[in-house]
């Protein structure tokens, strides 16, 4: 019975986990908000809220302990920096009692045990566009609003930054709507006007992105399993493996024909 009940508490959780959405929302007014819904609450990550001070945080028993954990945190840190400059002075002598020949022998013994460069660029990106293009996939952008009033010190530059503005919006949207799941884009409130009174920008705008948790997770796993295996496939020792076997067979191949 109690492996039952567990069971299903398990399985619960990783239905909660790939169903339940998290929704940020995103507000630009005179300042940016930015909150997120998950599980039915809402959190708000900007603006921070300030620091609540507590008189009673405040004794002179309280600000004796603050002052040794920092002092004890302090001297924590000066022994591991005293440690490291120890360790690193004792290999810049190890290096120096080298001959130049065995300095640049250690060099190219590092240097074998480390994938090329170009590969390493090669799956650096792979794995980039791997986990940004599937994630904005599962993200779904709802767009609210977009009023931005444009202002500068003069007329003409304000015409050619709302000129500007106006004509970037819409490549953005479409950009969203073609790499993502772009939601509201026909019923949107946007308007870019300028403002030659002012000279500066003024913003109202309300967007919102939402995915499930388990989409993310998925992501991040299929990332973090071929970065892995790429990493296995273009490492020299795997390569160097796979040339020693190529060997073997090259040759047990030459003695079965020297046989026959």
């Amino acid at each position: 019975m109690i492996i039952t009940v567990v069971f299903l508490c398990i399985l619960a959780f990783f239905v909660a986990l790939f169903t339940i959405r998290v929704r940020f929302t995103l507000t630009m007014t005179d300042r940016l908000s930015l909150s997120v819904l998950a599980f039915g609450v809402r959190i708000n990550l900007l603006p921070k809220k300030q620091k609540k001070y507590n008189i009673k945080d405040y004794t002179p028993k309280k600000i004796a302990k603050r002052d040794a954990k920092a002092a004890k945190k302090a001297a924590i840190k000066a022994q591991k920096k005293a440690e490291k400059a120890k360790k690193k002075k004792q290999k810049k002598a190890a290096t120096a009692k080298m001959t130049k020949a065995e300095r640049k022998a250690e060099k190219a013994k590092k240097r074998a045990k480390r994938p090329p460069i170009p590969d390493m660029l090669s799956l650096f990106f792979k794995i980039l566009n791997m986990f940004f293009s599937g994630l904005f996939r599962r993200f779904h952008f709802h767009v609210a609003r977009i009023r931005i009033s444009v202002g500068s010190s003069n007329a003409a530059k304000t015409a050619m930054l709302c000129t500007f503005v106006s004509a970037s919006i819409e490549p953005i949207l479409i950009f969203l709507d073609k790499h993502s799941n772009l939601h509201g884009r026909k019923n949107a409130d946007i308007a870019i006007t300028p403002d030659y009174l002012s000279e500066e920008f003024k913003f109202d705008v309300k967007l919102s992105f939402s995915t499930s948790l388990g989409s993310v997770l998925g992501i991040l796993i299929k990332s973090a399993f071929s970065f892995i295996f790429g990493w296995m496939k273009i490492s020299p020792s795997s390569n160097s493996g796979n040339q020693s076997e190529n060997k073997a067979d090259t040759a047990k191949d030459e003695a079965q024909k020297s046989n026959a």
